[in-house]
């Protein structure tokens, strides 16, 4: 299939265009590469699963958490107010001012804890952690969960707070034990990226929706599934327009 496109050596200003590029020099030079349609498909994939599950399962989560706590919601949109206000939409440099918003989103991650056990490694060594032996070529498993929800580090882990994210003069608090995306050289990939998506979805969804349930004083349960991300069962929500100076 790849052979039928069009290839233009000059044209790299995507991914697939500048992985098809590498390959074509490649065979033109001899070389052995792993770089053929096959691991193309399979890349992209990886790009589309990891990066639109992921993001689309935490931005369910932040509805569920702001239904169970309309306070939370009230500050966002109260900072987006004050902040970026209603004649545009939030952009990527209004992250640094909208610090309430940032802190619900990293609370939103910690407490969903959407990939307890992040994916599989192998021990590439024979390793000694905690006094414990891991010959090499082990399996593991890094339980993300027990850092995320241990309450020797949060406290109150079972608690929604995004408070716990902001110092005294309420400037963010990057704290190392928030792990959604692992850690070390085999951090997920997509962080900023992630990051980024959610920060403009969740930012324009507040600035122009009030969340609330489908039905009056039934909200509904925080419960979850596990599958290949940690998903809240499905839900019905309400998404109210807000009103401007006696407009919506």
């Amino acid at each position: 299939m790849i052979d039928e496109i069009k290839h233009d050596s000059t044209n790299t200003d995507n991914f697939i265009a500048s992985y098809f590029s590498e390959m074509k020099e490649k065979e033109k030079r001899g070389e052995s590469t792993l770089l053929d349609e096959t691991n193309l498909v399979r890349v992209i994939d990886n790009l589309f699963a990891a990066g639109t599950e992921t993001t689309s399962t935490t931005i369910l989560w932040s509805l569920l958490f702001v239904l169970h706590n309309p306070e939370v919601q009230k500050k966002i949109y109260q900072e987006i107010l004050e902040e970026v206000g209603v004649n545009r939409a939030p952009t990527i440099q209004d992250r640094p001012k909208l610090k309430y918003l940032t802190a619900f989103i990293m609370e939103t991650q910690r407490m969903a804890s959407l990939v307890p056990f992040s994916l599989i490694h192998v021990c590439n060594q024979d390793a000694t952690v905690a006094g414990y032996t891991i010959p090499k070529g082990t399996q593991i498993l890094p339980n993300l969960d027990a850092v995320l929800m241990d309450e020797k580090i949060w406290g109150d882990p079972r608690n929604f707070r995004p408070e716990r994210f902001l110092d005294e003069q309420g400037n963010i608090k990057n704290r190392e034990e928030l792990i959604p995306f692992s850690i070390g050289r085999r951090i997920c990939l997509g962080e900023s990226l992630a990051k980024m998506e959610l920060f403009l979805y969740l930012s324009s969804l507040f600035q122009s929706f009030e969340i609330l349930p489908a039905k009056d004083n039934s909200i509904p349960p925080i419960k979850e599934t596990f599958a290949v991300v940690v998903s809240p069962l499905p839900f019905e929500i309400r998404f109210v327009e807000r009103q401007v100076n006696g407009t919506k």
